[in-house]
């Protein structure tokens, strides 16, 4: 073979073996760069992992409802049952007392105060504080008549069927002699559309002084109707002889349809 045959051999061949060669280091980096290609294998393992994340977060979530209305349920257990009813004798909701058809207020000479030994008269709690809800009772804030036997009439704040009332009065823990004798003992409860009504007898009830402070009493279930008005009258009390008093009084139901 003549020289110049040998040096045109080697001029094409040289030039192709650099090209494969750099073509060879391209496509390496470009491999170690972006990895391994993924497969189809690996596309379904992904989204598997990724249901099953979705599915776990869903389930936690119900379990965290779940105890939340567990804890809910246990809420409601723990409080009073009246505090868990709509009360339709409450102030704020725009019930009222009235004053012309309920027993006086009781009023002492006793005063509560005095300035430099001169007594201070104190004006009487109204009968307003037995429906205004105040909560917890505290020992005085409530409203006196005189004697074991007295009423009040409160304008309900919409006409209802009444299911339950409830009555509250600070117990002997509470009380500073340890006594609650002014407290209701028995009362009947009476329901009236009208003013003008003699009012249907609902039930009687026996309030107990070593029960709890606020106790609530469930209406026969034959007492149906509605009404517009409720009159609480309290037959007798604990032994005290001068005068009753009421704390909080509350009345329970649905509104008529």
């Amino acid at each position: 073979m003549s020289s110049l045959k040998i040096f045109g051999f080697l001029f094409f061949i040289l030039p192709l073996c650099f090209g494969f060669a750099y073509l060879s280091l391209t496509l390496s980096s470009n491999f170690l760069d972006s990895g391994s290609p993924e497969s189809p294998v690996s596309s379904i393992i992904a989204t598997m992992d990724l249901n099953a994340g979705f599915t776990d977060m869903v389930k936690h979530h119900r379990e965290q409802q779940d105890e939340l209305l567990r804890l809910k349920k246990m809420t409601n257990y723990l409080l009073p049952a009246a505090d868990t009813l709509p009360n339709f004798a409450l102030e704020s909701l725009g019930a009222s007392v009235l004053f012309q058809l309920s027993s006086k207020t009781y009023t002492t000479q006793e005063a509560g105060l005095t300035f430099f030994g001169i007594r201070i008269w104190r004006p009487p709690v109204t009968p307003r504080i037995v429906i205004q809800g105040h909560s917890p009772l505290v020992p005085g804030c409530c409203w006196a008549f005189a004697g074991g036997r007295g009423h009040l009439v409160i304008a309900l704040s919409y006409p209802v069927t009444i299911s339950h009332v409830t009555l509250g009065h600070i117990s002997k823990n509470l009380s500073p002699t340890g006594s609650i004798s002014s407290a209701p003992k028995e009362f009947s409860v009476y329901g009236m559309e009208t003013l003008n009504d003699e009012g249907s007898h609902l039930g009687t009830f026996l309030y107990d002084q070593d029960g709890d402070s606020v106790q609530t009493f469930k209406l026969p279930d034959h007492k149906k109707g509605v009404f517009n008005y409720v009159k609480l009258q309290v037959e007798s009390n604990w032994g005290h002889p001068d005068y009753s008093c009421l704390y909080s009084f509350r009345v329970h139901g649905k509104l008529a349809d």
